[in-house]
């Protein structure tokens, strides 16, 4: 797995899934390489435009899920949203599966630390609000990473 979400469909599970998200940052741009996160930019939490509506071309969202034992092996469903301050989707989405193995060396009852990042390009901001990529594994919500546009003169 190299750590970028796939465009894919999803089926509805019952079960909690045991996936916590340790680290989840917006940044101009993160990969996943060797199992290790590389963030360029990252950290931000507000988006200055001189005008509205604005369109940031590349913002990417960096995440580090630790996932259960129990979680390995089979297909874990994740979803990442943009929605605005008052809970409005702005059709802005990736969908994916992410798989999880064990190294021959990991203790047994050990997490597992995976790296996720998900780009995402041309996202136009027709207003200066807060905003938030909301993250959700297996249906439920897992983490909010939150920001704002501001208009600057």
């Amino acid at each position: 797995m190299d750590g970028r979400l796939r465009h894919t469909n999803f089926r509805h599970r019952e079960e909690r899934t045991h996936v916590r998200l340790t680290t989840a940052m917006l940044a101009d741009a993160a990969q996943v390489q060797g199992g290790k996160l590389f963030v360029l930019g990252g950290g931000f939490d507000t988006i200055s435009a001189r005008s509205l509506p604005v369109v940031h071309r590349n913002l990417t969202l960096a995440m580090v899920a630790e996932i259960d034992p129990e979680e390995r092996h089979r297909e874990l469903e994740i979803v990442i949203a943009l929605v605005d301050e008052d809970g409005h989707g702005l059709d802005v989405e990736a969908r994916g599966k992410l798989r999880v193995g064990a190294p021959p060396n990991l203790p047994p009852g050990a997490t597992s630390i995976v790296p996720i990042v998900s780009p995402f390009h041309n996202i136009q901001f027709t207003e200066a609000k807060g905003y938030a990529f909301v993250v959700s594994f297996e249906d439920e919500e897992i983490a909010r990473v939150r920001f704002r546009v501001v208009q600057v003169s």
